[in-house]
């Protein structure tokens, strides 16, 4: 049964100073972690976006990878013609956006302390961009610092005063558009409010909200407590799984304080203090990231979790942006399947006070088996597919190898396991094109002699494990001689070889795939690096 606890609403603070907007949500991935995935979303993705009822989103920018370094930072051309995209988008459609100087925020990462270089050259360029466009941008000056020196007042103190130098250097040059600050301890509320008073009238204070976080991030491989999964919310003694064997020391203190963690007494006491501090500074306040990791969660209690922590913000005023749209905390079922509307996680969407959108979409599959053209990449185009890479990869989807030529895939610097992902966006039925003798061809070319790569076929049971049909493609076998040459893999000759998931790691095969539950083709560097890369195009299945 769902809770839908009702919680006293005496004395309880709001922010006087609102936005234009009060609800939103992160695109994630897209210009985030690569430049790989460019070709993730369109108009389309934003015209979904906007029937839901989303008034803002967030976009998440790493401009540190999309600019061409000391002593300029000179942002790239296929940078600005990115965001160019979505500020038209969004002004069109009557949507808001804010550009977020987004960075690395894994685990045991640290802010670079060098940053406010790169900041003070990046943001003008920004600002000067987009200075004359409509009230509907704001910036963000910087997502989640965190210089990790040891010292964390030291450390808030010092972002502090970046911030506020990055800030005037904005308004030199654009003295409209609303500005984004957030605290120097990842984007904590305690941080926050230690910030400087920076005597701007158009201040947005942000922080993160990811409370209680043994529910949020259950099971989460990237966390401490990837081994604690099915935690409930609201806090249930009967329903609390047993600890692991062995629980680490941090296991077992979140484990031993979730009660009251979970707690109303605990969740909006800060929420509280945000507000009174942005009151204090006559300023907006917004908190752009939330959410709850999927997998391990029950849909319910996950979909509550969101509809108590999203009525005591709108309660106090405070804008909301949810991280996020496709992955892992996003609004779909899993992020394997993401047709719009019929994969929209309903109870989580509803929860978040968005509708749900008549209609339905046409999958890659069944366009392919409608028209017989099972092609996947041509062209710089990858037609209903979505497209993800990961590890350290430099490249191109649309890389112009001469004046006048069709753009191909380019990708080089490839860290070992770095890997090329086709996302068909749901669970797709492969067994007949297997047993019908189908071939997966595609045209390659090397010149690393060492180039080694797998390519495998992945199954959607995610949560279960992500098995692959996979086979190897090497330097050797299609001669990486600088020239292009086509691969051609029966369907039937691709191995049950396992799978690797970040909770159990590598597994070998057990039988387990399934054909009919195919959820990405997958081109995967091993176990060295390679410098060179490789180039592909024309990437189909051919019956």
């Amino acid at each position: 049964m769902v809770c839908a606890c009702a919680f006293a609403q005496n004395s309880v603070p709001r922010v006087n100073k609102t936005l234009p907007f009060s609800k939103g949500i992160n695109l994630t991935v897209w210009m985030e972690y690569s430049r790989m995935n460019t070709l993730m979303y369109g108009r389309k993705d934003f015209e979904n976006i906007k029937s839901l009822g989303v008034e803002v989103i967030r976009l998440p920018v790493w401009f540190e990878i999309w600019n061409d370094g000391a002593p300029g930072y000179k942002v790239s051309d296929e940078c600005w013609q990115l965001l160019d995209n979505a500020v038209d988008w969004c002004e069109e459609l009557g949507m808001s956006i804010i550009i977020d100087f987004h960075n690395d925020c894994n685990g045991t990462s640290k802010t670079d302390p060098k940053i406010e270089q790169v900041l003070l050259k990046v943001w003008p360029q920004v600002a000067e961009r987009y200075k004359n466009r409509g009230e509907f941008i704001l910036y963000e000056i910087m997502n989640e610092p965190h210089f990790s020196s040891g010292n964390i007042d030291s450390d808030i103190k010092k972002w502090g005063k970046i911030q506020g130098n990055v800030l005037k250097a904005i308004r030199e040059i654009d003295q409209k558009h609303y500005i984004v600050v957030g605290g120097g301890d990842w984007n904590s509320i305690g941080s926050m409010m230690k910030l400087p008073d920076y005597k701007d009238e158009k201040l947005v204070y942000n922080f993160h909200d990811y409370s209680p976080f043994l529910f949020t991030h259950q099971g989460a491989g990237w966390t401490d407590i990837k081994r604690l999964k099915n935690i409930p919310f609201p806090y249930s003694k009967e329903k609390m799984p047993p600890l692991p064997k062995n629980p680490t020391s941090a296991e077992k203190w979140y484990y031993q304080n979730y009660k009251k963690d979970s707690s109303e007494e605990t969740l909006v006491a800060p929420l509280n203090k945000a507000v009174e501090f942005a009151n204090k500074r006559n300023a907006c306040l917004m908190c752009n990231e939330f959410g709850v990791y999927m997998p391990y969660a029950d849909v319910e209690e996950r979909a509550n979790w969101y509809r108590l922590k999203l009525g005591w913000m709108d309660g106090r005023g405070i804008c909301r942006i949810s991280w996020d749209y496709m992955g892992d905390i996003g609004l779909f079922v899993s992020s394997a399947e993401t047709r719009f509307p019929e994969d929209l996680n309903v109870p989580v969407v509803k929860s978040m006070g968005y509708k749900i959108p008549d209609g339905k979409s046409e999958s890659w599959m069944s366009r392919a088996k409608k028209t017989g053209d099972y092609t996947l990449y041509k062209d710089g185009d990858v037609g209903l597919l979505r497209t993800h890479a990961s590890g350290d990869i430099k490249g191109s989807f649309t890389y112009i190898e001469r004046k006048g030529e069709k753009p191909v895939i380019f990708l080089n610097q490839i860290n070992r396991y770095g890997e090329l992902s086709f996302l068909f966006g749901e669970t797709s039925d492969f067994s007949a094109l297997k047993d019908e003798g189908a071939k997966l061809e595609f045209f390659i070319k090397s010149s690393d002699k060492n180039l080694d790569l797998s390519v495998y076929f992945r199954d959607d049971e995610s949560k279960i494990f992500p098995w692959r049909a996979s086979t190897s493609v090497k330097a050797s076998s299609f001669k990486a001689d600088g020239q292009w040459h086509k691969v051609s893999i029966p369907l039937k000759s691709l191995n049950d070889v396992g799978g690797w998931s970040s909770v159990t790691d590598w597994k070998n095969g057990e039988g387990k795939f399934s054909w009919q539950l195919v959820d990405s083709l997958v081109f995967q560097n091993n176990d060295k690096d390679s410098t060179e890369g490789f180039y592909l195009k024309d990437i189909r299945i051919v019956k």
